[in-house]
């Protein structure tokens, strides 16, 4: 077998499992991360997002947080860059993949047109993070070093897979949606840079092109040999260097999906390690944001490039600049979906201490990456005293995990910032918690 085949053995053995309760509770919580992601994404994007719909026609599957029915491709597609409007959204350190946006929407699609169980939507959930945690796990960081967004390529892959799966499709298609998801991969890093607003749209393109694939396989067209490793396979063409060894593990009794990490702050996830050292710093010896003289966050290289940058034309720039998010959250207390505002990001105070913050690389602590992606935080005050704090891990990783009531509360802030209220917000979380019906059932509710 070559390593395509390993990769498909291994995939369409855990497709074919029960899941166990504790991992049917774990993409039931990525469920609600999303979800919650997802209406407060719609409500930012609707004025676009209701213009490209009208350029289309069908009925097919929801636009959450819209009211309004498309195609399956549009309806992921759309969802795909409402969950990631906010970089609110889940992802992976080992991956660096944005796991949620791409697969969820997709799966969700494709269930509600088929008219299929709440069960094979978790189950494709779970075989679609399989798929691109260890596609990830093979390829990074030289697929990143060469500008890609992983997001957007592998997740074209994790999002075909888990259609595939939700679509209970054999072992052969299996192969040909993956290969279809290959060959549509797309999504560069470019598109998070300057004023730019497309970033969303690599990975809802994503979850578009991956109900494409899975159909494309349904339809009966046959995969090449080996996509991945052939002469001008996938692996060649997106990367230098790469390990095949997560993709030849057998299956066992874990799942990848366990090994995600969820935001508790709307912005980069390389900008979470910092922020929390800090706070931890100002919070626990009670000092004045106004007397601080000087910061220096000390974490892994790939935290420092494309993050240390205290200019921030909008509000994307906002969220990708350390700097930036320290000074927001500590005059302001928080990184909410709504700190972004034009005003926040002209503020004179919030602008000044963004640049009394230094963000250098530490050696040793990026030969950690990726077993854990650490930050510390000296905080040196106008009086001469420094204070310290080092975080192996940012809040929301697997070694420090949100607790169900912890997601519950921020499905409730982004509903209600989207203009639901907070009884509409916990029945949603009491459905996505416990809903067993169909899923064209399920999504009528939200």
């Amino acid at each position: 077998m070559n390593i395509t085949d390993q990769f498909i053995e291994t995939l369409y053995t855990l497709h074919g499992r029960m899941l166990p309760a504790e991992i049917e509770l774990e993409a039931r919580k990525c469920l609600m991360d999303e979800i919650g992601a997802i209406i407060a994404g719609a409500k930012l994007q609707e004025t676009y997002l209701t213009k490209y719909l009208d350029c289309f026609t069908g009925a097919d599957a929801t636009v959450i947080g819209l009211g309004r029915k498309t195609s399956m491709q549009n309806a992921a597609l759309c969802n795909g860059v409402s969950g990631h409007s906010y970089d609110f959204d889940d992802g992976h350190r080992f991956s660096t993949v944005h796991l949620g946006s791409a697969v969820i929407p997709a799966v969700l699609a494709v269930c509600e047109k088929q008219n299929l169980p709440m069960e094979s939507a978790l189950r494709g959930i779970v075989i679609g993070y399989e798929t691109a945690i260890r596609l990830g796990q093979c390829m990074q960081p030289g697929h990143r070093a060469r500008g890609f967004h992983a997001s957007g390529t592998i997740g074209t892959a994790g999002a075909a897979m888990g259609c595939a799966s939700a679509l209970n499709l054999d072992k052969a298609q299996f192969k040909t949606a993956l290969a279809a998801a290959f060959t549509s991969a797309g999504g560069i890093l470019n598109m998070q840079e300057d004023a730019s607003t497309l970033k969303p749209f690599n990975i809802g393109r994503a979850a578009h092109d991956g109900v494409t694939a899975a159909y494309m396989a349904y339809a009966g067209f046959v995969a090449p040999n080996d996509p991945l490793l052939g002469r001008s396979g996938f692996l060649a063409a997106y990367c230098e260097k790469y390990d095949t060894t997560p993709l030849t593990l057998e299956a066992d009794d874990t799942f990848h999906i366990t090994g995600g990490y969820h935001k508790p702050y709307a912005s980069c996830r390389h900008t979470h390690g910092p922020v929390f050292s800090v706070l931890h710093c100002v919070n626990d010896n009670n000092l004045d944001w106004r007397e601080i003289k000087q910061i220096d966050i000390r974490m892994y290289a790939q935290g420092v490039n494309g993050h240390d940058h205290t200019e921030v034309p909008s509000a994307v720039a906002g969220k990708m600049s350390t700097p930036y998010c320290i000074a927001l959250c500590l005059k302001t207390g928080k990184i909410n979906i709504d700190s972004f505002t034009d005003e926040a990001l002209n503020d004179p105070e919030i602008l000044a201490l963004s640049k009394k913050v230094r963000v250098i690389p530490d050696e040793e602590m990026t030969s950690w990456v990726p077993k854990k992606r650490a930050a510390s935080a000296t905080v040196t005050m106008n009086d001469g005293k420094s204070y310290f704090y080092q975080a192996d891990y940012a809040p929301g990783e697997p070694e420090m995990p949100m607790s169900i009531e912890d997601f519950c509360k921020k499905l409730t802030e982004l509903g209600v910032a989207a203009g639901k209220s907070e009884a509409e917000c916990k029945t949603i979380c009491e459905l996505i918690l416990h809903h067993t019906g169909s899923t064209a059932e399920f999504i009528a509710k939200l």
